[in-house]
């Protein structure tokens, strides 16, 4: 009897310390991600912009003090100026909103086709290999390789231009697809077959919803991947339209040596860059936003 008593008394007094040493550790702080650590928020738009302004005066000072050949890299107040005087005075606002256009409207036509791809794959367990086949050889394949391809079926113009953007886009989105649909949990998938869902429904309600994180991870590797097919695609096809695109006029500028006109389009490139990542993907994408 007194054995019983005596080991109740330290369970209770080893239950006692041990919510005691629980509620000393929920009291305590969570230690600050620093970087390296996983789990680290993205930079803020502001600190980006603080170096990217370190950057730019850096291309000033060095330009102004005749470090390097003005002719070859032309002062940055040059260049906005010729920047200013083609948006606002020129075709390259038209240029530059074409181009962007065609990235975009390439994006969405993509990520439609990656989705159908990735769904195909996850439903039709007898089709798989055959998509898996086509993305082992065709994703690593670069978009200028198969300019010759293109050209001798869809000639020069918008076709041909669309196909390499879309080459670009389809595989980098299936690949976020199917691996957003794996990822997710087995018990989540049996609950719905369960309750009767088909595969639409399933697809709709259970996939669709819970790659938040690889949908945006998709876009955002699609997007770069068909802006720079794009830009290459105008540089070798020539103009596209009436005007052609932010690729064309950097190839006329290079035609005429006009070296600041050159770095005029590459400074809006990534001035076009940077805003689609810090305002669309890091704002209005899931997964993305609340990272600043």
């Amino acid at each position: 009897m007194g054995k019983k008593m005596w080991f109740g008394r330290n369970k209770l007094r080893a239950e006692r310390h041990a919510g005691q040493r629980e509620g000393q550790r929920a009291r305590q702080p969570r230690p600050v991600l620093r970087a390296g650590q996983p789990g680290q928020a993205l930079p803020t738009v502001q600190a980006q912009l603080a170096w990217l302004a370190v950057l730019l005066l850096a291309w000033e000072g060095v330009s102004r003090l005749g470090l390097v050949n003005p002719l070859i890299v032309p002062p940055l107040s040059a260049v906005l100026r010729r920047l200013a005087t083609g948006l606002w005075g020129g075709t390259l606002f038209l240029q530059w909103l074409q181009s962007v256009s065609l990235v975009i409207a390439g994006l969405l036509v993509g990520s439609l086709i990656g989705l159908a791809l990735a769904t195909a794959d996850y439903f039709l367990p007898r089709i798989r290999p055959a998509i898996t086949l086509l993305n082992s050889v065709l994703h690593p394949l670069p978009g200028v390789a198969i300019l010759p391809v293109v050209l001798s079926i869809a000639g020069l113009g918008l076709p041909a231009v669309s196909i390499v953007i879309l080459h670009a886009i389809v595989w980098s989105a299936y690949l976020s697809f199917i691996a957003g649909f794996r990822s997710i949990a087995p018990e989540l998938l049996d609950i719905a077959r369960n309750l009767g869902a088909g595969r639409s429904q399933i697809l709709y309600h259970v996939l669709l919803p819970s790659i938040g994180p690889q949908l945006a991870a998709g876009l955002r590797i699609g997007w770069s991947r068909g802006w720079r097919a794009l830009i290459s695609a105008e540089m070798i096809f020539s103009a596209i339209g009436s005007l052609g695109g932010l690729g064309w006029y950097l190839f006329e500028r290079r035609s005429f040596m006009d070296i600041t006109g050159v770095y005029a389009g590459i400074v809006l490139m990534i001035l076009t860059g940077f805003l689609i990542e810090s305002v669309v993907f890091r704002h209005w994408l899931p997964g993305q936003a609340g990272t600043d």
